[in-house]
């Protein structure tokens, strides 16, 4: 049909249309090769022996299968080409993936129209010529037209005609064919098929396809009907409009989980009422068992158990008829979550990093890391970024970050630096395929992933491990309100929806914290009553062998004899701390950290840094390992003896 509809009813019609047609396209102008064309139908009808409205798709595959020459196969493909395009035959996806037969470069002049439109298309929504080019396509849009082709032959319409409903029948069947025959063997996706939506969608060939609304039904259709099944999914429902669609796919899981243990152990409970505390507690337990077995994690474990919780929060305040008096799930029957110190990034890590942005980087790499490390995104807010979210508010430049987690916006402030980057992106990475910054193929990033997997690999490249995007989110907070940030403001920038999430930054490295410390020791060593507090006067220390090493910690400078499992702040305080000790191999180390304080002014960490020095420079028997009595603070030295 993208030749027109053939009227034809039997061989000798068909085969005089055909002539008339490459009498008109007039696109073949060698005779020998006009003589060939003109044939070619009869030879076909010969070996395939039926009229050419009765061929099948195991005729034509036979046919190409015993074809004698590359020449011959050529001639077949430009009648089978005019037959497709008439519509005189009707092919699959598994007849045109078998053949090789290349739709675009058949009847080049008819098809110039429809190629002129979709290179336009290309040009104006910034899609980058991936396609292989060659002497049939050096347009860049050869793959598109020919999918294009595909699309039109099977549902056997002209372009004009085509419909939304059209398209997705055959981007369903095409998908489900290049999963099973390609994806197998390449593991790519097919970005061609999401890019001639697109194209066809800014050509107004196609309408845009709403979003689908998430049906919850077939995920229950297999638990017996029940008002407490009704009430959950009254409550999926009630959540679309709080939740994001990542957070009620969640949900979703953990009451089917809830139902699923709820019908094996206590078929009768069918109703929200019927749901006791001891029933709760028999859950919890269930849940504690997966955890002890290594099913669930003890995040896992905790979010299903609250997502339970909050299902019957919903029951009881929106007064459901079934609603028990109380909520019988209590948030003290499954511990809490570890309550873990957010992971920062090292200075050391960092310097790495930003060194590689510097020098050795592509644009994407240095684009991805600058952007996270100086505004604090999740990888998913990042994936989503548009480029107009980057806007300028009285001279500012800002980053408007649109329903984050919990489905809230905010606004970031820019430093010059994170400008840059995004501008020179926008300027030279932006495929332009659409309004959103990161896309592969011109399709958005979904989720994080891809954000994570560079990261991945960046740092993989530099020798370190377990860098993750959400790190440079963490490093960030730290970082801010190291430099004074209110908690109130870094709560805005981060996105958070308690106070509380943010403190937890405040436990890294808080200079608040740091200060505090520092200003105590003053006073011990400086102040009126300069005396030392009896937990930092020397015991009887044991010397440290190497048989006893078991029992010790290594830091990046000495070591700590403490159990493992319990959390200790390393700074300069391990050097007042009783566990710790000190070798000569520490010594050079400990140099670097002196000089550092020095120039950052902090005098008094600098001093206790130089007492150590002091005392490992003072050994007999250099090299030792010899335990040092890191905890008496000593008088700070003067500068001659430091120097």
């Amino acid at each position: 049909m993208i030749l027109g509809r053939g009227m034809a009813k039997h061989d000798a019609a068909i085969i005089a249309e055909y002539h008339q047609l490459l009498a008109d396209v007039g696109h073949l102008t060698n005779h020998c090769s006009i003589s060939s064309a003109r044939a070619v139908p009869r030879v076909m009808q010969e070996r395939i022996g039926k009229p050419v409205l009765s061929w099948q798709e195991e005729d034509i595959l036979a046919l190409y299968d015993t074809s004698p020459s590359q020449n011959a196969t050529s001639q077949y493909n430009l009648f089978l080409a005019f037959l497709l395009f008439r519509g005189y035959f009707c092919g699959s996806i598994r007849l045109l993936f078998s053949l090789p037969l290349q739709l675009s470069v058949q009847f080049r002049p008819v098809l110039a129209p429809t190629r002129t439109k979709l290179s336009t298309a290309f040009q104006v929504m910034g899609y980058r010529n991936v396609s292989a080019a060659s002497k049939y396509n050096n347009d860049g849009v050869g793959s598109d037209l020919n999918l294009l082709l595909w699309c039109l032959a099977i549902v056997q319409k002209p372009l004009e005609e085509l419909t939304r409903e059209d398209f997705d029948a055959f981007k369903e069947e095409y998908t489900r064919w290049y999963t099973e025959k390609r994806v197998q063997k390449s593991g790519r996706s097919n970005h061609v098929l999401f890019r001639l939506e697109q194209l066809l969608i800014h050509l107004k060939v196609i309408a845009k396809k709403p979003p689908t609304p998430l049906d919850y039904d077939p995920y229950f259709a297999d638990f017996p009907e029940s008002l407490l099944k009704q009430a959950i999914l009254a409550y999926l429902r009630w959540g679309e409009v709080k939740y994001s669609a990542k957070s009620r796919h969640s949900e979703r899981r953990a009451l089917a989980c809830f139902l699923h243990w709820l019908v094996e152990q206590y078929p009768e409970c069918d109703t929200p009422a019927s749901i006791s505390r001891s029933i709760s507690l028999a859950y919890a337990k269930y849940l504690d068992q997966c955890h002890q077995e290594g099913i669930y994690s003890a995040n896992y474990r905790y979010s299903l158990h609250k997502s339970i919780r909050l299902f019957f929060d919903f029951v009881i305040d929106e007064r459901v008829s079934t609603a028990p008096v109380r909520n019988p799930f209590s948030s003290k029957d499954v511990p809490k979550k570890p309550n873990m110190v957010p992971r920062y990034l090292p200075d050391s890590e960092l310097k790495v990093i930003l060194n590689y942005c510097e020098t050795e980087a592509t644009l994407l790499e240095r684009t991805i890391t600058i952007t996270l490390l100086h505004t604090g995104l999740r990888a998913g807010e990042l994936a989503a970024l548009k480029a107009s979210d980057l806007v300028q508010i009285a001279g500012v430049y800002k980053l408007h970050i649109h329903q984050g987690k919990g489905l809230k916006d905010r606004v970031i402030p820019l430093t010059a630096k994170c400008v840059e980057v995004l501008e020179a992106w926008k300027q030279s990475g932006w495929q332009r395929a659409n309004d959103f910054l990161f896309t592969h193929h011109g399709r958005p990033w979904s989720n994080g992933l891809p954000a994570a997997k560079i990261i991945r690999d960046l740092t993989k490249k530099l020798g370190l491990e377990g860098v993750t995007p959400h790190r440079f989110r963490h490093t960030f907070a730290v970082a801010l309100l190291n430099y004074g940030v209110r908690e109130s403001a870094l709560q805005k920038l981060m996105g958070h929806a308690t106070l509380g999430m943010t403190l937890e930054y405040a436990r890294i490295l808080d200079e608040t914290v740091e200060r505090s410390f520092s200003e105590a020791i003053e006073h011990m060593q400086e102040g009126a009553m300069s005396w030392v507090p009896n937990f930092f006067a020397q015991e009887d220390y044991t010397l440290f062998a190497e048989g006893d090493s078991v029992s010790w910690i290594q830091l990046p400078v000495g070591f700590c004899r403490r159990n493992p499992k319990l959390h200790c702040e390393s700074d300069v305080k391990c050097f007042l701390c009783e566990r710790f000790c000190a070798t000569p191999k520490d010594l050079p180390r400990l140099k670097l950290m002196y000089e550092r304080f020095t120039k950052l002014g902090l005098k008094l960490k600098a001093d206790i840094v130089f007492s150590q020095i002091q005392q490992l420079q003072a050994l007999p028997e250099p090299g030792a390992p010899v335990l040092i009595p890191t905890n008496t603070i000593l008088k700070a030295p003067s500068r001659a003896e430091r120097h």
